[in-house]
C-alpha cells in the first residue's frame, strides 16, 4: 500500500497559522510590556496584571474555541497564554522584585501544572512541550544565586514525573529524552559547578536517583502517534543507565573529592544492577556490556590517581570482588530461570577479568602494599571467572587466567621483594605453588570432561608464566639455591603433569627449556669463587634432578606421550639443556681435571633411555626409532663433547673422528636424517683440524721414526674412518632422501659419500707432505720450509706422482669417474711444480730423474686410460 503524502495545505493553512499565532501573540505581550517599561505608562504592578489577565484569557478563549472544534487553533492559543503567564510572573520576580522567590516558584510550578494539566486534557503534545521547557526554563529565571541543590533537584524530579505521567498518557515519548536532557544538564552545571568534596554523597545519590529513574521508567504504549516512539523511548531507558557513568568517571578521577572507593562503588553496583534488568526488558545485549566496560573505565580513573595503602589495597580488592558479583548473580538467577542470554554472559566474564587485570596491574605501583589484599582479590575474582567460564561454556578464556595470574605472581614478587611489607620469599614461593596445586587439583576434577583439555591448558599456563618471568629473579640473587631450584623445579613438573594428561609434546618441550633457562641464568648470578662448597654441590645435586626426571618421564608415562615428538625432543635434549650449568657448578667445585666425567655421566643416562626406547614398540614403529634416534644422537654428542673437555692435541681429532664413523654407522641401522648429518658434521670438522688446522705442527717434537710415527695414526685413522663413512653413505644415502632432501642431491650422486672420499684424500695428500717435510727436517720440530731444497721437492713430486697413480688406479677398478677427475688434477699439479718450480734449480741426474719419472707417470697414465676406459667403452 503507497505511504499516505502529506497534506501541506492543511499544515500550514491550520496548525501553522495556528502555532505562528500562538508566536505573536507570546512576542506582542513581551513588546508591551517593553513598550510600558521605557515609557512608564502603567505601574510595575499593573503591568504584571495585565499580563496574567491576558494569559488566563487566551487559555479560557482556547477552551470556547476548542468546543466548537478548532483544536489546534485552541492549543496554539492555549500555549501562548501559558507563555505569557510565564513571562508575567518572571517580570513580578526578577524585573520588578514585586514578590519573593518563593511565591514566585509556586506561581511557576502552578503554571506548568496548569500547562500539563491542559496538556492531559486536550493530548495536546505541542502544550506539553511548551510545560516542559517553561518547568525547566524556571530554575534558571528566578535563580537568586543562593545554592540549594535539595530544593533544586527535588523540583526537577517532580516535573520529571510529571512528564512522564504525560509521556505515558499521552504516548510522547520524546518528553522523556527532553527530560533526560534537561535533568543531566542540571547536574552538571551543579556537580562540575557547586559540588565540593563534604558533598560527594549528596551528588553521588542525586546521580543515582534520576538514572534509576529514567531507566526504569515504565515501557510506553506500544501505539504513538510518531513513527519510531518506541526508538526514541529505549533510547532514554539505555541514556538513564549510561550517562551517570560519565559523572562517576569524574568522581574517580578528581582527587579532591576524597580518596575513598566505596560511595562511588555503591553507586556503581546500583547502576550494574540497573543495566541488567533493563537490558533484559528491552533485549539490548550491548548494554551490561556497557556498563561492565563502563565500571572498569571508572575503577581504572580510580586506580591512576589513588596512592594505595594498605586500608585502600583491602578496598580495591573488597569492591571489584562486590562489582564483578553483580552481574555475576544476575547471570546465575537468568540462567536457573532459562533467560540467559550472551551479552549477561559477557558482561559477567568481562567484568571480572577486567577487574582481576587492574588490580594485577595497580597491584604493582609504589609504594609496596601487603600482598594480601591483592591476593585475596586475584584469588577471588579467579574463582567467579572459573566458575562463569564453567556454566557459560568458554572454556578456553582459562588459558589466558592462568597467563594472567601467573604474571601478576611474578611481576608482584620482582617490583616488591625488596619491600619490608613483602612476606618471607619461602611464604610467597609456597602460595605460588599452592595455587598452580589448585589448577592442578581443578584440572583433575574436569578429568574426562568436555572441559578438560582447557582446564589442563591453564593449569600448564599458570607455572610456565612465572617461570617466564623469573627469568628476571635470575639476575638477583634473594633466593636460595634449594628454595630457587626447588620451586622452579615444582613449577616445571606441574605443566609436565597437565602436558602429560593432555598429551602435548609442545608443553613438555616449553616446560624443559623454560626451566632450563631459568636454572641457567640464575647459577651464572649465583656461583662464583666466593660461594662454599657446599652451596656449589647443592646446587649441582638440585640441577641433575630434573635433568633425571625430565629425561625419563615420557619413559615412566608410556603411551600418553609416545606419538609426540616434541616431548621426545624435551626428553633428549633435558641433559644437553642443563650441561652448561651443571659443568659451570662442576668446575667451580671440582676443577676440570675430571670435567670429561660430568658429559660421560650425561651420556650414559641418554644411551640407557636409548635402550629403554626400544621397548616402546614395534621395530617400525616411527615413535619408537625417533626416540632412539635422539637418545642416541645426544649419547653419542656427549662423548664428543667429553673428548676435547678430557682430552688434548691429536686425540681429539681421533674421537670426533672415530665417533664420527659410528654415528653414520649407527645411521645405517636408524634411518634419521639427524644421525647422518651429525655424522657428517664431526667429519667435517676432523677434515679441517687436520687440512687448515696449523697447530697441528706443534703437537708433538719430531720423532726419531720416519714415516711409522705420530703423524700416521693422527691423519690415516681419520682418513679410514672417512673413507668408511664414505662406503656407508655410498650405498644408502640416495634411498633414504627425503622430501626435503632432494634439493641437495644433483641427479643420483651420493653428496655425503662424495665428500667424505674428497674428505679422505685430502687427508691422505696433507699426511704424504708432512710426512716428507718432517723426513727432511733437521730441527727439533716439525716445519714448513719453502726453501728450495732438492731432494725434498724431487721426492714431494715423485710421491704426488705416485698418489695420483694410485687414485688414478682405485678409479679404474671402481670406474669412478670422479676419482679419474681427482687423479688428473694431482698430475696436472704435479706437472706443474715439476715444470715451474723443480727443474729451475735441479741439476745433473736430480733434472734427468724428475724428467724421468714425470714421463713414466704420463705414460702410465696414458696405457691405463687406453686399456681400461676407451677400450672398455669401444667394446661395449
Amino acid at each position: 500500500m503507497p505511504a499516505k503524502g502529506v497534506d501541506w495545505e492543511q499544515w500550514i493553512g491550520i496548525r501553522g497559522a495556528a502555532v505562528l499565532g500562538a508566536i505573536v501573540l507570546g512576542l506582542a505581550a513581551v513588546m508591551f510590556l517593553r513598550y510600558a517599561i521605557e515609557h512608564g505608562l502603567i505601574p510595575p504592578i499593573v503591568r504584571v496584571a495585565i499580563g496574567l489577565l491576558v494569559g488566563l484569557a487566551s487559555i479560557a478563549i482556547s477552551e470556547g474555541v476548542r468546543t466548537r472544534g478548532y483544536r489546534t487553533t485552541a492549543n496554539a492559543l492555549a500555549g501562548g497564554g501559558i507563555v505569557v503567564l510565564y513571562v508575567s510572573v518572571w517580570s513580578a520576580r526578577v524585573l520588578y522584585e514585586l514578590i519573593g522567590a518563593a511565591p514566585a516558584y509556586g506561581l511557576m510550578i502552578l503554571v506548568t501544572v496548569s500547562c500539563g494539566l491542559l496538556a492531559w486534557r486536550h493530548h495536546g503534545r505541542d502544550i506539553a512541550l511548551l510545560g516542559l521547557v517553561g518547568g525547566f526554563a524556571t530554575p534558571l529565571l528566578l535563580s537568586s544565586g543562593s545554592d540549594n541543590p535539595i530544593g533544586l533537584f527535588g523540583y526537577v524530579l517532580l516535573l520529571d514525573l510529571g512528564l512522564f505521567t504525560l509521556a505515558r498518557r499521552g504516548r510522547w515519548p520524546v518528553l522523556m529524552v527532553l527530560a533526560l536532557a534537561g535533568t543531566a544538564l542540571y547536574e552538571a552545571a551543579w556537580i562540575l559547578g557547586r559540588m565540593g568534596p563534604e558533598r560527594l554523597l549528596l551528588g553521588l545519590v542525586v546521580v543515582a536517583v534520576f538514572g534509576v529513574f529514567f531507566a526504569l521508567t515504565g515501557k510506553m504504549p506500544e501505539r504513538g502517534d510518531s513513527a519510531g516512539g518506541l526508538d526514541v523511548e529505549r533510547l532514554t531507558r539505555i541514556g538513564g543507565v549510561l550517562l551517570p557513568f560519565a559523572f562517576a568517571l569524574y568522581f574517580a578521577g578528581n582527587a579532591e573529592l576524597g580518596t575513598h572507593l566505596y560511595p562511588i562503588a555503591a553507586l556503581l553496583l546500583l547502576l550494574l544492577l540497573t543495566a541488567g534488568w533493563v537490558g533484559r526488558s528491552l533485549a539490548e545485549p550491548f548494554l551490561p556490556v556497557g556498563a561492565a566496560a563502563g565500571t572498569t573505565a571508572v575503577l581504572a580513573a580510580w586506580f591512576v590517581r589513588t596512592r594505595f595503602t594498605d586500608a585502600l589495597a583491602w578496598e580495591a580488592a573488597a569492591a571489584c570482588l562486590i562489582l564483578a558479583l553483580a552481574p555475576h548473580l544476575w547471570y546465575e538467577w537468568l540462567r536457573r530461570h532459562g533467560q540467559e542470554g550472551r551479552s549477561q554472559t559477557d558482561a559477567a566474564l568481562g567484568s571480572s577479568v577486567s577487574f582481576l587485570i587492574l588490580l594485577v596491574l595497580f597491584s604493582l605501583s609504589p609504594p609496596a602494599p601487603s600482598l594480601w589484599p591483592w591476593l585475596c582479590g586475584w584469588l577471588a575474582l579467579a574463582a567467579l571467572v572459573l566458575r562463569q567460564t564453567a556454566l557459560s561454556g568458554r572454556n578456553r578464556m582459562q588459558v589466558p587466567l592462568g597467563f594472567l595470574l601467573g604474571a601478576g605472581f611474578a611481576w608482584f614478587f620482582l617490583v616488591h621483594r625488596d619491600s619490608p611489607a613483602f612476606p618471607a620469599p619461602a611464604l610467597y614461593l609456597g602460595i605460588v605453588v599452592a595455587v598452580a596445586l589448585g589448577f592442578q587439583a581443578l584440572a583433575w576434577r574436569r578429568l574426562g570432561s568436555a572441559t578438560a583439555r582447557a582446564a589442563d591448558a591453564a593449569a600448564a599456563a599458570f607455572p610456565l608464566t612465572v617461570l617466564l618471568f623469573l627469568l628476571g629473579e635470575s639476575l638477583f640473587l634473594s633466593l636460595t639455591p634449594g628454595l630457587f631450584l626447588g620451586a622452579t623445579f615444582v613449577l616445571a613438573l606441574l605443566a609436565v603433569l597437565s602436558a602429560t594428561r593432555m598429551r602435548s609434546g609442545p608443553i613438555y618441550f616449553a616446560a624443559v627449556l623454560l626451566l632450563a633457562c631459568v636454572q641457567w641464568v640464575w647459577t651464572l648470578s649465583f656461583a662464583g669463587p666466593e660461594r662454599h662448597g657446599v652451596e656449589l654441590l647443592l646446587a649441582l645435586l638440585l640441577e641433575s634432578i630434573p635433568v633425571l626426571a625430565f629425561t625419563v618421564w615420557p619413559l615412566l608415562v608410556g603411551g600418553a606421550l609416545a606419538g609426540e615428538r616434541f616431548a621426545w625432543y624435551g626428553a633428549a635434549l633435558a641433559a644437553p639443556l642443563w650441561f652448561p650449568s651443571m659443568r659451570y657448578l662442576f668446575e667451580l667445585r671440582f676443577g676440570d681435571a675430571a670435567i670429561g666425567l660430568l658429559p660421560v655421566a650425561l651420556g650414559a643416562l641418554s644411551l640407557w633411555a636409548a635402550f629403554q626406547a626400544r621397548r616402546l614398540g614395534k621395530p617400525d614403529d616411527p615413535a619408537r626409532n625417533r626416540a632412539l634416534v635422539w637418545f642416541a644422537a645426544v649419547a653419542l654428542g656427549f662423548v664428543s663433547v667429553a673428548i676435547p673437555l678430557q682430552l688434548e692435541k691429536e686425540w681429539i681429532t681421533l674421537g670426533w673422528a672415530l665417533q664420527g664413523f659410528a654415528v653414520i654407522a649407527l645411521w645405517k641401522r636408524l634411518d634419521h636424517p639427524g644421525l647422518k648429518y651429525f655424522g657428517l658434521a664431526l667429519l667435517a670438522a676432523v677434515t679441517v683440524r687436520l687440512v687448515a688446522n696449523p697447530e697441528v705442527l706443534s703437537y708433538h717434537p719430531r720423532s726419531g721414526w720416519p714415516i711409522v710415527n705420530w703423524l700416521m695414526y693422527t691423519y690415516l685413522v681419520p682418513a679410514a674412518a672417512l673413507l668408511g663413512a664414505a662406503s656407508i653413505l655410498r650405498r644408502h644415502e640416495i634411498g633414504r632422501r627425503r622430501p626435503w632432501e632432494f634439493n641437495f642431491y644433483s641427479g643420483e650422486h651420493p653428496v655425503g659419500a662424495m665428500g667424505c672420499g674428497v674428505a679422505a684424500i685430502a687427508v691422505v695428500f696433507v699426511w704424504i707432505n708432512l710426512t716428507i717435510f718432517d723426513f727432511y727436517s733437521t730441527g727439533s720440530e716439525l716445519t714448513l720450509s719453502l726453501d728450495r731444497l732438492a731432494a725434498r721437492d724431487l721426492t714431494l713430486s715423485l710421491a704426488w706422482a705416485v698418489y695420483a697413480l694410485v687414485l688414478l688406479g682405485i678409479g679404474f677398478r671402481r670406474d669412478s669417474v670422479g676419482l679419474r677427475w681427482v687423479s688428473l688434477a694431482f698430475l696436472v699439479l704435479t706437472i706443474g711444480k715439476v715444470f715451474l718450480h723443480d727443474l729451475g734449480e735441479l741439476e745433473d741426474l736430480y733434472r734427468v730423474a724428475s724428467l724421468v719419472g714425470l714421463a713414466v707417470s704420463l705414460i702410465l697414465v696414458s696405457f691405463a686410460y687406453q686399456r681400461f676406459v676407451f677400450r672398455k667403452r669401444e667394446s661395449e
